[in-house]
């Protein structure tokens, strides 16, 4: 017995040794132990699965307990609007993140998940939470005191729902407002946004003063882990424009960006979040000297470093391209937390491989993980891993929306108080008989909060959570007696109709985040300044602006009588009325400059601190680093004091050759988003003939499509502009509501200029290029495009181009020959085309051979480009034709030979749209020859326009193999960008809408008018030279109007408009030839109209004349080749009809000289009005002797179409009507006279 005694107890011996060592198996678990002993414990035991799984952060949607389990998942986090259901409860969120705990804890190691989520302005994801105003309207307070108790009390709403971590705050330095993100930035000022870091100890709690520099610290489990973000430099990217390049030197960064950062580490900050943004040209979640050498090692960071949002997918470009890449790139940079979110077992996979290869070292592994855990232990995440619902009184708590009404009070910022200060209207009396309330925002209590509330973009309306508008806090202030009347947009009748005391005004921007908040007007959003204009001049009101940033408002300063900013207040609108009504005084101080005009941004204050940081750090940079003296250079190609030689080589040195083939690329709209410009580099985008944003599209709707599009080139690594091209050939055809003038052939008619006007068209829609002027010679009508030419005689079209002066701006006297020159904002680039011949293909056909001499088409064909180059024209467009059996495309001798050798031509060549594909038969069957051809030939850019990639793909192939010269590309390249410096793209890219008025301007329209009323031209007038029918009287006791063109406002603009080959009907806004009869004659005159009446009937119904109005159908191109060239059925029978029954005026409707002797002996009068456009008022000027006909035919009108071709000097000559013919007639004021 004794024996088994000794033999147990030396058994419970050994066995209690055992578990005494198996003390130090927990050591990571023992809260006792020093922090570092625990994480190294920790970090010994961990495989190298757990570890990576550790690195890792997915979104809640992915985050099941057994994904947390097998994966040993680290991190999991809500986006913006991901909630577990809409308008969940504390409990819901608790039992949601206690559930995905639960499969972290249930791993070998027993490693706790954090949770993060976006708490930027309070609770905001969370239904009932209360909302604080965004950062902005806090640096308006300058009140740090507040700030950080306004971190403490979001700290205790967030974790009520069982969250520790929260990707707060931001630091960023916003230096230009059109940054979709500024409202996130607390100033323009560093040292505003310095003091605001205060926001990290309440969400964190007051750091020890016994604390390491730079390591995390969380005061208990009312305390939050904080993240600073983004960084460094998202603030101060180029034209304000989301993750873009900032470009500024290392001095301007550290002194401009960093030193929020340095407040934030000395505050324990946890975490730091990188930016998408890129620094001179390097992406952040990349830039391995920032985040690790300065960050990590200078400022001694010891918390971790979070990527953005997929933010490492985005080091590539398109993102995620290289996946294996980027994760490489990112990790070695010093990023420790990937935030996936969603495809996370491919992150697994390739970070494995990456550091079994050695690629990736174990110890930068090591490094992150430490830093994670470290992390965790800091916010006793091993201790409390679960939530429980001690806290869900917090959320929305009473004192907490007291707290975010005195935030409001203190960010409200008065910028004028009545109309001179002797007369303040601030504050208002709450007693009064009654006051209007009108506005967008004044009743919206998710306008009233911004973007990322309750969804990543915000909402509008009142049911997105718990809060009080602005106009309930109104109600809720005035004295019961006084009435309020609320409108939202009231007219000036009920304005005036009412007697108001004052109004309350309360307009502003719609919610919005991130990209999608990018803006580079900065107006405010229809119909606010209508509002502001029907209340504000004829009420005392006080505007009050609820906006992200400052917006333009110098227009409507001098009507206002009190203007009040008023940022993104939130929930508790009652702080607005406590200042308003005189409870509390007005405060606030401008966080941010408010400029007078977008054209003067970037524009920032340069505070004494700010100067006197900048000295200190300039001596400490120039002694010690000698890199940041060589970033000056890198400015030049940007620098507009630049030679544009100096630029334009500046900007090719740094170009690879993906981005100068991109440069060379022009596609279409419908396949162009900022995506692919940024991919791909791409240098141009156009729209088709009919391409359009939407049908009936505003001006403001075409600015923003392009200035999307334009955002994408602009995001690029040097940033260059896009140039965006459309077909405005006869005004801004492809436009509702745009002026449209006649076509080509009736300017011819006249020797008139319109290009000024279709210039301001063009650039109303933010467009900068078109492809116009058309100055092919037609010399066969037969041709479906002769409508688009002056003229058959060359000189004719000389003449005419002073129509590029018009669109570009007068050419100066020193500048030199051949270059491309746009005088401004006002103005296009114009392209001449198309080069050469297009107007001689044999029997007319579209895309034929022209068969002709040299000296013929140097002769007929090539003057007008001689003129065209003189006055600077920017681009020319090479022709479809060919000349003698060589395609232009492809005609090397033409292009390089004579264009731009011998005339000196400096701008780029342009295809035609999918002209290389045609320089093969059929098109497109050797594509890779084809671009071989088209480029060696001298074409620049080409117009793909669709299936892009096999053009850069094959081209990059062509240029590797030494089949294209680099130094040809070079040449393409440099053209492109010597037009797009030349036109102020690059200091200018994105439209704005101070143009908006010009489009279909009353001025314009009338300078159209004009225009007709000189194109016509009258061939035939009476029987006999004693028997005049026109002038027609505009008395009389019923006329008719007849003929398939009458009232038809398609017809009378013809092809090229809204679409490609036209359209029929009122296809946009104008005046028909029926309508301006209609408003031509006298009251008493009635106007009959029948599209087709029969003979007896005009017979017999005693009309003292008719109008017939019949011809051509809209075409365009090919479309439009015609080998009869007779008018339109019913044409001709209308005609005999009419004619053969009353007097009659025959006005032909046509893009051409039709086959007209076989009705001419019946005809009274006959008039060309050739494609007069949208203004058929013109017509009825002249119709009726307001004005005499002047035009001249600007072509031979011919008797058959067997004389064709027929121009004016052949030997055989025998037309109906000759060249230059026309009769006149006077205006009646000359006949009095």
């Amino acid at each position: 017995m004794e024996t088994v005694l000794t033999f147990l107890f030396a058994l419970l011996f050994v066995s209690g040794w055992m578990a005494v060592g198996g003390v130090d198996h927990l050591k990571y678990k023992d809260p006792r132990q020093p922090l570092n002993v625990r994480v190294n414990d920790l970090l010994s035991r961990m495989t190298f699965a757990e570890k990576i799984g550790q690195m890792a952060q997915i979104a809640r949607e992915n985050a099941t307990a057994e994904v947390m389990a097998e994966r040993f998942i680290g991190s999991v986090l809500s986006g913006g609007g991901s909630v577990p259901a809409p308008k969940a409860s504390v409990k819901v969120w608790v039992d949601m993140v206690n559930e995905m705990q639960k499969g972290a804890l249930s791993t070998r190691l027993g490693i706790p998940m954090i949770y993060g989520i976006d708490a930027v302005h309070g609770h905001n994801n969370v239904y009932k939470a209360t909302i604080f105003p965004h950062n902005v309207g806090l640096g308006a307070t300058r009140d740090p005191e507040l700030v950080k108790r306004i971190g403490a009390a979001t700290a205790l709403e967030v974790r009520a729902t069982g969250i520790p971590y929260v990707f707060a705050p931001c630091v960023a330095v916003c230096r230009d407002p059109r940054w979709g993100r500024c409202y996130e930035s607390y100033s323009e000022d560093p040292h505003v946004v310095q003091m605001m870091t205060e926001i990290i100890s309440g969400l964190q709690g007051e750091i020890l003063s016994d604390s390491r520099k730079g390591a995390p610290f969380v005061g208990g489990k009312t305390k939050v882990a904080a993240c600073a973000k983004h960084f460094v430099g998202d603030g101060g990217t180029h034209l304000g424009i989301n993750e873009n390049n900032t470009i500024t030197n290392f001095h301007g960064l550290l002194s401009t960006h960093m030193p929020p950062y340095y407040n934030a580490i000395i505050k324990g900050v946890s975490t730091v979040m990188v930016s998408y943004s890129s620094w001179n040209g390097v992406k952040m979640h990349e830039n391995h000297y920032l985040l690790t050498d300065f960050l990590k090692n200078k400022l001694r960071f010891r918390g971790f470093l979070i990527s953005d949002w997929e933010g490492i997918d985005r080091i590539t470009t398109p993102p995620h391209v290289n996946y294996t890449f980027s994760i490489q790139a990112g990790i070695l940079a010093g990023i420790d937390m990937i935030m996936i979110p969603y495809d996370y077992p491919e992150f697994f996979e390739d970070l494995t491989t990456l550091v079994n290869k050695n690629i990736i070292p174990m110890s930068r592994i090591d490094d992150a993980v430490r830093r994670i855990l470290r992390v965790k232990f800091t916010v006793g995440l091993f201790e409390n891993p679960y939530a429980d619902l001690s806290l869900e009184a917090e959320l929305g708590k009473k004192e907490h929306r007291e707290l975010a009404r005195e935030a409001v009070r203190k960010s409200l910022v008065l910028l004028k108080n009545g109309k001179s200060y002797d007369k303040p209207l601030l504050p208002l009396p709450k007693k009064a008989k009654k006051i209007l309330v009108a506005g967008s925002h004044a009743d919206n209590l998710g306008y009233q909060c911004g973007g990322w509330t309750i969804e990543w973009q915000g909402l509008g309306g009142n049911n997105l959570t718990i809060g009080t508008t602005l106009l309930d806090a109104i109600r809720s202030s005035v004295d019961y007696n006084t009435e309020i009347v609320y409108s939202e947009n009231p007219d000036s009748s009920h304005l005036s109709n009412n007697e108001f005391a004052y109004a309350i005004v309360v307009v502003g921007e719609v919610p919005y985040a991130e990209t999608f908040g990018d803006n580079m007007n900065l107006t405010i959003p229809a119909p606010g300044p209508h509002i502001i204009h029907n209340v504000c001049k004829q009420i005392k009101c006080v505007v009050i602006l609820i906006s992200g940033r400052p917006l333009v408002i110098e227009p409507y300063v001098e009507m206002i009588d009190a203007l009040v900013a008023a940022w993104l207040p939130g929930t508790e609108a009652k702080g607005i009325t406590d200042v308003l009504f005189g409870d509390y005084g007005f405060s606030g101080v401008l966080p941010r400059t408010w400029f007078r005009s977008v054209d003067q941004l970037p524009m920032n204050v340069v505070t004494l601190e700010m100067a006197i940081s900048n000295a200190c750090l300039l001596v400490i940079l120039f002694l010690s680093c000698w890199a940041s003296i060589g970033d000056a250079e890198y400015l030049k190609y940007k620098d507009p004091k630049q030679p544009i030689g100096v630029r334009i080589k500046d900007l090719m040195k740094r170009m690879t050759l993906a981005e100068k083939i991109g440069q060379m690329t022009q596609i279409e709209r419908k396949v162009a988003s900022a995506q692919v410009m940024k991919d791909y580099f791409i240098g141009s985008v156009l729209s088709g003939g009919g391409s359009v944003p939407a049908p009936q599209a505003s001006a403001e709707v075409w600015v923003n499509m392009v200035n999307d599009i334009q955002k994408g080139a602009l995001s690029t690594r040097l940033g260059i502009p896009m140039l965006y091209g459309i077909d405005a050939i006869h005004g801004h055809n492809n436009v509702y509501n745009a002026t449209i003038f006649p076509h080509n052939i009736g300017l011819g008619a006249t020797r008139q200029r319109i290009g000024a006007a279709t210039a301001l068209e063009v650039r109303a829609t933010g467009i900068p290029y078109t492809f116009a002027p058309c100055i092919a010679v037609c010399r066969d009508p037969r041709w479906g495009r002769c409508f688009e030419s002056y003229s058959e005689d060359h000189k004719i079209v000389q003449a005419m181009t002073e129509i590029i002066p018009g669109l570009q701006g007068d050419f100066p006297a020193n500048y030199r020959k051949g270059t491309p020159y746009v005088s401004g904002k006002d103005k296009v680039a114009a392209c001449a085309k198309h080069f050469v011949g297009d107007g001689g293909t044999q029997k007319g056909i579209n895309e034929n051979n022209t068969i002709l001499s040299r000296p013929g088409l140097l002769s007929i064909h090539m003057p007008a480009y001689y003129n065209s180059i003189a006055k600077g024209v920017s681009t020319i467009m090479v022709s479809y034709s060919s000349w003698n059996g060589v395609k232009m495309h492809a005609n090397q001798d033409m292009i390089t030979g004579f264009l731009k050798n011998t005339l000196h031509f400096k701008g780029f060549v342009i295809s035609d749209w999918q002209g290389i594909d045609r320089i093969t038969s059929p098109p497109g069957a050797n594509y890779t020859y084809s671009i071989q051809a088209g480029v060696n030939a001298g074409i620049d850019m080409v117009m793909i326009p669709f299936d892009y990639t096999p053009f850069i793909s094959d081209l990059t192939t062509l240029v590797n193999s030494n089949i294209v010269a680099l130094s040809r590309i070079d040449d393409a390249v440099r053209r492109i960008l010597r037009v797009k410096f030349s036109m102020g793209l690059f200091e200018n890219p994105l439209a704005d809408l101070s143009l908006v008025d010009q489009l279909g301007k009353k001025e314009h329209r009338e300078l159209a008018r004009e225009a007709v009323r000189k194109s016509l031209v009258l061939l035939k007038n009476g029987k006999s030279a004693h028997e005049q029918l026109l002038p027609l009287p505009k008395k009389a006791r019923n006329i008719l109007v007849a003929g398939s063109h009458a009232d038809n406002l398609g017809y009378q603009c013809g092809g090229w408009t809204i679409e490609w080959q036209g359209a029929s009907g009122r296809i946009t806004v104008g005046t028909t030839i029926l309508d301006a009869i209609k408003l031509a004659v006298d009251p008493s005159t009635k106007v009959t109209y029948l599209e087709n009446p029969d003979f007896t009937f005009v017979k017999t119904s005693k009309f003292s004349y008719a109008i017939v109005v019949v011809g051509e159908p809209p075409y365009s191109e090919t479309a439009g080749d015609s080998l009869n060239l007779t008018i339109l059925e019913p044409g001709s029978t209308i005609i005999h009809n009419v004619c053969r029954a009353i007097k009659c005026v025959v006005v032909i409707i046509s893009g051409r000289p039709v086959l007209m002797e076989p009705h001419i002996q019946v005809i009274d009068a006959l008039v060309a009005a050739w494609l007069p456009g949208s203004e058929g008022q013109g017509v009825a000027d002249v119709l009726f002797g307001d004005y005499g006909f002047t035009g001249k035919l600007p072509r031979t009108w011919f008797k058959s179409v067997d004389q064709l071709p027929m121009n004016v000097g052949d030997i055989y000559y025998d037309p109906l009507f000759p060249f230059g013919f026309g009769l006149t007639t006077k205006a009646h004021k000359d006949i009095k006279s």
